[in-house]
């Protein structure tokens, strides 16, 4: 005992998952208990092999339910992927035919508009000469100085 009367005491630090501790309290606590069970040495190896044995399956059946999750799991995502590359796709070509076909109807306004100023551009000209042949005068343009 300690001088102030209490007896020994324990500090527990807790370090690491609690289900991982637990886990491997369960297995040295079988393991204990089997090796100190009152059987004779055969039967005990018996219940060691058979607890491993349906230890390992239970581990191969969790690794190969983990396995199938996974897979599960990429095939989906790969899925969403693959369909929203297509809709980009589309929505690309889709975007492409509309800029043609403004940029087709642009060039059309701009040939009409370029077409009705050459042809202002002609009257313009045609009665500025008639003009200038009713008054006699040579165009300055044409004129020597």
């Amino acid at each position: 005992m300690s001088e102030d009367g209490q007896g020994p005491y324990i500090i527990i630090e807790k370090t690491g998952s609690s289900v991982s501790a637990f886990l491997w309290g369960a297995i040295l606590g079988a393991a204990t208990a089997l090796l100190l069970a009152p059987k004779s040495g055969r039967e005990t190896q018996e219940e060691l092999r058979e607890g491993a044995r349906r230890l390992r399956e239970g581990a191969e059946d969790r690794i190969a339910g983990l396995r199938e999750s996974a897979e599960e799991g990429y095939d989906k995502a790969r899925d969403e992927v693959s369909e929203r590359i297509e809709v980009a796709r589309e929505a690309v070509v889709e975007k492409k035919q509309k800029a043609e076909e403004a940029l087709r109807i642009d060039k059309e306004a701009a040939a009409k508009a370029r077409g009705d100023l050459e042809k202002r551009v002609a009257e313009s000209k045609a009665a500025l000469k008639v003009a200038l042949d009713e008054d006699g005068e040579e165009p300055a343009e044409t004129r020597s100085d």
